[in-house]
């Protein structure tokens, strides 16, 4: 597997004359899950558009040792896989073709090709959907097979943003543990997280965003209330299970 870090410096993003990201600096490292927190509208799902190579920037933002503005299409679709926001589909696909089109980076068709899809359809228990046209798949099971096309792709960096948005408690803990698992196999992985205990459960290292800032980059076992009151605008109360589990609550919540 190829290791890729990814490295910002001066980073500006912005869309329709509106700069969005400011002179952010940064690296991710290969082999670590990065829980990317942050308000509503604060920059979030801009970066990772920035990083998967969407939107166009000023500053420096490499891929290893490359500038991402000078590597083609077709080479980023190899090496960056991307779960929208969105992930509802209009056309009438089955689960299986939907999930193939990870491939289609690679422009062949294989045994290879084969495995790595099926594999990838039973890591999110998509079997018994698997020729299911995804237009009539729920919400939790339309973004499960969003994230298998991904991994159908295997790419060296997977960019998800709010991956478990749509998914109830049990597929949330399966997807980010098997999150955890790619990134221990050296997958570079930043993925948008509202819940701030799933990103603190899960994450090597959090990057926390506010008005287009970062406000904080740290190993995930370093947040705390102070950290969050910064980038939420709210108090925060900690709290420890009988069996041991650290959780944060927003006051009055």
């Amino acid at each position: 597997m190829i290791n890729i870090s990814i490295r910002f410096s001066g980073l500006d993003v912005g869309y329709r004359g509106r700069l969005v990201l400011k002179e952010l600096n940064g690296v991710i490292c290969p082999g670590t899950l990065t829980a990317l927190i942050g308000p509503n509208g604060s920059g979030k799902s801009t970066l990772l558009l920035a990083l998967s190579g969407l939107l166009p920037y000023n500053g420096s933002l490499t891929l290893g040792e490359r500038e991402l503005s000078g590597i083609s299409r077709r080479e980023l679709g190899r090496l960056v896989g991307v779960v929208p926001q969105q992930t509802r589909m209009s056309a009438p696909f089955t689960v299986y073709e939907v999930v193939a089109l990870g491939r289609l980076p690679y422009h062949r068709v294989s045994g290879e090709d084969d495995r790595l899809i099926l594999e990838a359809v039973e890591r999110m228990e998509l079997e018994r959907l698997l020729f299911r046209d995804v237009t009539k798949l729920s919400g939790g099971e339309a973004q499960r097979v969003s994230v298998a096309a991904v991994l159908a792709q295997d790419p060296p960096v997977m960019l998800l943003d709010e991956p478990a948005s749509a998914l109830d408690p049990r597929h949330t803990a399966r997807l980010f543990s098997l999150l955890r698992e790619l990134a221990a196999e050296g997958k570079t992985i930043i993925a948008v997280a509202h819940d701030v205990n799933l990103a603190a459960a899960f994450a090597d290292f959090i990057l926390a965003v506010k008005d287009g800032k970062i406000l904080f980059s740290a190993p995930a076992v370093e947040l705390d209330g102070a950290v969050l009151e910064r980038v939420y605008d709210t108090s925060f109360e900690f709290y420890t299970s009988a069996v041991g589990k650290r959780a944060w609550h927003a006051k009055g919540i």
